[in-house]
């Protein structure tokens, strides 16, 4: 005999994604390096931390190019913005992962390099944008 499957909409699951917050911000890159070795991030990756944020972290040091130096050693002589030496690319899927997260933590990846800037500034640096016009707004109605 088959088993009845009911439609039920109070026993159904939801797969929607739910927003995180974003991380909080950490002044120190040693405690920046503990919070991704906690979360399973690649051991390679976190300890290029040091070099990526020599002078504290910042948007701009994480959008800065690299060094002719700094591409020969960490992306295969590849140019590009010092965050794209965070990210491994996925050859059967064709997509960008986060290697400060645990393996399949970051979910589907991304096409291009420069989408999963967001995602490292937001879920790992605490370096989120805010938009002016909205705080303004929601001040004036609390």
């Amino acid at each position: 005999m088959r088993a009845r499957t009911t439609l039920d909409p109070s026993g159904s699951i939801s797969y929607r994604k739910q927003s995180r917050p974003a991380a909080t911000f950490a002044a120190s890159v040693i405690q920046l390096q503990a919070r991704c070795t906690g979360a399973g991030g690649d051991p390679a990756a976190i300890e290029l931390l040091p070099v990526i944020f020599v002078d504290g972290i910042t948007q701009t040091a994480l959008t800065r190019p690299l060094t002719r130096n700094e591409a020969f050693d960490y992306h295969g002589g590849r140019t590009g913005k010092v965050y794209c030496v965070l990210l491994r690319f996925n050859e059967e899927e064709k997509r960008f992962h986060c290697r400060l997260c645990a393996i399949g933590d970051d979910e589907g990846g991304w096409k291009h390099p420069r989408d999963a800037l967001r995602h490292l500034k937001c879920d790992h640096f605490g370096l989120g944008n805010q938009c002016d016009r909205w705080s303004v707004f929601f001040s004036i109605y609390e």
